[in-house]
């Protein structure tokens, strides 16, 4: 009896994986139902392959385990592919595989089933717990008025009434977590259905108001910016007959963005005509964490500008497609007896009103950055007027000094600057190593003064 091995090279470290092949592993070739159950949480449900094994909770599992061993209590081997798994929130994962269930007959003969899996798992320490699954053999054709194709087998080829299959269908769509849509496989996927589930997501009251919205083209619901890489990579994937799976962004009713992560297949329908069916997670809060961490990487925290990690980046890019740039560095002289003098949250506030008359004075283009303690950095592109520059950076200084004047008068502080004017394109490190010479020389010979060099 073979136990599930499927993709195990590739998939071998892979923790998921390794909880779902132990779920099966229990469950179908040790036919061991204290193990099986000691996976599942009290709330697990699942929807099985035949008539009546939907069950709501670890209690209505149970029975059904028991009832299901007592009649077929010998191993079934198993094995599993094209596994896929998604990150769906912190230690909480989707996935979605391939399960081949081999049963062996007294005659020698093997009866093979080919799945479809779906399920949910989350991590407690280093306790890997079943939430949900499904377990589905998909039909190549569909009824009218159905979703989606679903064709259920057990102990045997039996076929589920029209009623128990539409009560089963509709189980699951309350039980998944995302929306379903359909389109037909032509130009600009005319639409085919929509769950209510994924008209929530959108913001729609209802059907007719989505498909009024979208002119009935599902690609209209997509993000302008993704629609052409939408289509490529569903165009592609489907040519392979393959499952596709695609991060991107839809526009809600509302015009906001709503980030989705979607997967699907193609299928026919009773007519013949090929529908693209995807199920579609709402990920917005994973892809704006991902963007908040991003940000921060590169951002100083204590002023909201850019650090030296973020301005290093920026520059890099913005020199390379400019016809002449400044760039200079900005320090505050005596910074020190402001900490000394005044503590340390005063100087801080120092820092932040530099940074906001930075912010406030120069465009929304040029990069600002604090480079570390009371060090600031500018880096203008397509400079063409120094004399501007220079002006406001004269005003910037008599603002600062005002201010210092009328809160911290004993720390005697000023602002310095020093930069250099070029037009070749430079590394950060060769610009801030030219800079701090100038700025160098002006501190040393007249505080609170500014002083620019033209390189060439």
């Amino acid at each position: 009896m073979n136990s599930g091995t499927g993709d195990i090279n590739r998939w071998k470290d892979a923790p998921v994986y390794a909880a779902i092949n132990d779920f099966f592993h229990y469950y179908l070739t040790q036919r061991d139902a204290e193990a099986t159950l000691a996976m599942l949480p009290d709330d697990f449900y699942s929807v099985g392959t035949g008539e009546g094994t939907v069950a709501v909770g670890k209690t209505a599992f149970a029975e059904m385990l028991k009832t299901e061993l007592e009649q077929l209590p010998d191993p079934i081997g198993y094995t599993i592919a094209d596994f896929h798994q998604k990150p769906q929130g912190n230690n909480c994962w989707h996935i979605v595989c391939s399960v081949e269930m081999i049963v062996d007959l007294p005659d020698g003969a093997q009866v093979r089933y080919h799945t479809r899996v779906t399920a949910g798992l989350h991590r407690t320490g280093t306790h890997f717990w079943l939430d949900t699954i499904h377990i589905s053999e998909a039909s190549k054709y569909q009824e009218e008025g159905e979703f989606f194709p679903l064709q259920y087998v057990s102990r045997g080829v039996e076929q589920l009434s029209r009623q128990n299959r539409q009560e089963l269908l509709q189980l699951f769509e309350q039980a998944m977590p995302g929306g379903i849509i359909g389109g037909y496989r032509e130009a600009g996927f005319p639409l085919y259905l929509a769950n209510d589930r994924l008209l929530e997501m959108m913001g729609y009251q209802s059907l007719e108001e989505y498909e009024a919205d979208i002119q009935g083209m599902v690609l209209n619901s997509i993000h302008p910016e993704d629609r052409a890489l939408v289509a490529e990579e569903v165009k592609s994937t489907i040519a392979r007959d393959e499952q596709y799976e695609l991060d991107f962004r839809l526009k809600k009713q509302d015009n906001s963005d709503l980030w989705v992560h979607s997967i699907g297949r193609k299928t026919v329908t009773a007519e013949g005509r090929e529908v693209i069916i995807s199920v579609l997670y709402d990920i917005s809060q994973q892809v704006d964490t991902q963007a908040s961490l991003a940000l921060e990487a590169v951002s100083d925290p204590l002023t909201g500008v850019y650090n030296r990690k973020g301005a290093q980046a920026q520059i890099s890019k913005a020199i390379q497609h400019t016809c002449c740039y400044l760039f200079f560095m900005l320090d505050l002289d005596n910074f020190k007896r402001i900490n000394d003098l005044y503590g340390h949250q005063q100087g801080d506030e120092a820092l932040c009103f530099v940074a906001e008359q930075l912010t406030s004075r120069f465009r929304s283009t040029d990069i600002i950055c604090r480079l570390g303690g009371d060090e600031f950095a500018v880096f203008v592109s397509d400079c063409k007027d120094l004399l501007a520059i220079q002006h406001k950076l004269l005003q910037m200084s008599d603002t600062y000094c005002q201010m210092m004047q009328k809160r911290w008068p004993e720390a005697g502080s000023s602002l310095s600057a020093g930069g250099v004017f070029g037009r070749k394109p430079r590394t950060f490190n060769e610009l801030y190593k030219i800079a701090d010479e100038v700025l160098y020389e002006i501190k040393k010979s007249r505080k609170g003064h500014l002083k620019l060099r033209v390189l060439d």
